[in-house]
């Protein structure tokens, strides 16, 4: 799916719990069963992870305004910190 897209770093869907654990997954035991809530990641360019967010609901998930604007900035200060030609 990853290549798919032209992204250059792996993707999770249909994980098992033994296959994210680094991850620290928050797991929820409802009566819809005993699943992985959703986990979002911002990654730069180099694999860094820039921003994570673990939520059980809609509310404290990254909207796409959020995102764009979390990138936007990142990459202001990037190019205010690059040294004059």
């Amino acid at each position: 799916m990853s290549r798919e897209h032209g992204l250059s770093f792996p993707i999770a869907f249909g994980v098992q719990e033994t296959q994210v654990r680094e991850l620290d997954p928050w797991w929820a035991d409802d009566h819809h069963g005993h699943y992985l809530q959703p986990m979002e990641f911002l990654v730069l360019r180099g694999g860094t992870i820039f921003g994570a967010m673990y939520a059980s609901g809609p509310v404290g998930r990254m909207d796409v305004e959020e995102v764009l604007t979390a990138i936007r900035n990142r990459e202001r200060r990037r190019l205010e910190q690059r040294p004059a030609p």
